[in-house]
């Protein structure tokens, strides 16, 4: 499931310690604010993207000492008229006035919760600068203006994050990798699992991602494969034949 972002908002948490984080500088919890166009499955393009409402997603981060970033809490808010909003803003929405929680809100945010962390990441480096006290308190300012940060840096970052937040094999990754595996076996590919590894799981042997296969065939995400061969996945059918 595609997302569309109208703005994104980070703060440090006051006296937040500063922590390593891949040649830059984290604070150890900080908040993260999306606000996301709730286009319910519709294309959002730009003579359309004004008329859809907005639902928000707030999540409460933890930089480690292994230089990795976990979700500590989750907060989803449903969709609200859009009045506009920053894409890099100093100001969260503070507005109450939230309409109702819909699944397809909760599906989106499972379906791209390596999304949203990866870029509560790449904001709150852009967004945030620490400045330490003699007294040693730790100081965080929002910043008015974008961060320096290098385009191919914060691309990387991103990257390494969102590998990062798959290694919880859960209902999530599991779902994920059977779909990645069915697009590849519908577009002709005879060896999907060398191709996964390649493309998305170049840190693990070719048995590990075979397992991730074979996990998905035990919970009925993938048909079951016939003498060690690849799933069978039959091509989608554009549209169903009436019935004389």
């Amino acid at each position: 499931m595609t997302i569309y972002l109208r703005g994104r908002f980070t703060e440090a948490y006051k006296d937040a310690k500063p922590m390593n984080f891949m040649g830059r500088i984290l604070p150890e919890y900080f908040t993260a604010t999306f606000f996301v166009i709730d286009n319910d499955g519709i294309k959002v393009k730009q003579d359309n993207f004004k008329k859809f409402k907005t639902w928000t997603v707030e999540l409460l981060l933890r930089t480690t000492k292994a230089e990795t970033v976990d979700v500590v809490q989750i907060q989803v808010r449903g969709s609200k008229t859009y009045q506009g909003h920053a894409i890099f803003t100093t100001e969260p929405d503070k507005r109450d006035n939230y309409g109702t929680l819909h699944a397809r809100h909760l599906n989106a945010l499972h379906e791209n919760r390596p999304l949203f962390i990866s870029y509560a990441v790449t904001t709150c480096l852009q967004l945030t600068k620490y400045k330490g006290e003699r007294s040693g308190r730790h100081v965080w300012t929002s910043l008015e203006e974008v961060e320096d940060v290098p385009g191919d840096e914060l691309n990387r970052i991103a990257d390494e994050v969102k590998k990062w937040s798959y290694t919880k094999i859960d209902g999530t990754f599991l779902q994920t990798f059977a779909d990645r595996y069915r697009k590849h076996v519908e577009e002709g590919d005879k060896t999907p699992i060398k191709t996964l590894r390649t493309l998305y799981y170049p840190d693990k042997s070719l048995k590990h991602v075979q397992a991730y296969a074979t996990k998905c065939r035990k919970k009925g995400l993938l048909p079951d494969a016939p003498g060690g061969k690849n799933s069978p996945i039959r091509k989608k059918r554009q549209g169903k034949e009436k019935r004389k």
